[in-house]
């Protein structure tokens, strides 16, 4: 666990390091990306008037994140990098006049991703997620759940167009421990996709797709 905890810091160190490098300025890019996911245990569940049941998974939720990557090997075509990021994933059920509930948590990941020539990129790493709290409050459930920054493994595949634009998926691995509220773990394992842009960075070190 702590290893995988290392292993998340030095990632954003480097990065943060080699950005202050005028040589290596030209190879980090920031990165943006919007997504969502799909999976893992239902935790709370409530039945409207109507008789839907929503339920709310570990692993489900919106994710919106920021950060960037580099260039650590390789050439404009083909090359090994580096990522970091910084998120909020959130999560709640449709509004209701006597129940309501939120999820959030901050994800914080760090993968090693391979660009292939023809615009293809995969990889994975390591990811946690803090301030993980389920909230819920209402006539069918009322109460507070926090739960432990266990790490997590993420592994990725995208396709990048437009040199800037790409689409991902992604399946994360990971299971929740209740801090506060509860015992036991939860799994979280989840099935995503996204949409992400990159900026920044000299032209040399630009995506190239055919």
């Amino acid at each position: 666990m702590h290893f995988r905890t290392l292993c998340v810091g030095l990632v954003s160190l480097a990065m943060v390091v080699s950005a202050t490098n005028a040589e290596a300025q030209g190879r980090v890019r920031g990165l943006v990306r919007l997504g969502g996911d799909y999976g893992g245990d239902p935790v709370i569940q409530f039945q409207y008037a109507d008789g839907s049941s929503p339920k709310v998974t570990a692993g489900g939720g919106m994710l919106f994140s920021g950060g960037g990557s580099m260039q650590l090997l390789g050439s404009v075509e083909q090359s090994l990098d580096v990522e970091g990021t910084v998120g909020v994933k959130y999560r709640t059920i449709p509004p209701a006049s006597n129940q309501s509930a939120s999820w959030i948590r901050f994800p914080v990941e760090g993968m090693l991703m391979y660009k292939t020539p023809f615009g293809l990129r995969a990889g994975g790493g390591v990811a946690m997620h803090f301030a993980n709290v389920l909230e819920a409050q209402g006539a069918a459930a009322n109460g507070r759940l926090e739960f432990k920054a266990t790490p997590g493994y993420v592994v990725q595949t995208a396709y990048v167009f437009g040199q800037k634009w790409a689409l991902d998926m992604r399946y994360t691995m990971m299971k929740y421990e209740l801090a506060q509220g509860g015992t036991g773990t939860v799994n979280a394992n989840s099935l995503g996709a996204g949409l992400s842009y990159a900026f920044g960075g000299s032209p040399r070190s630009a995506i190239k797709t055919r």
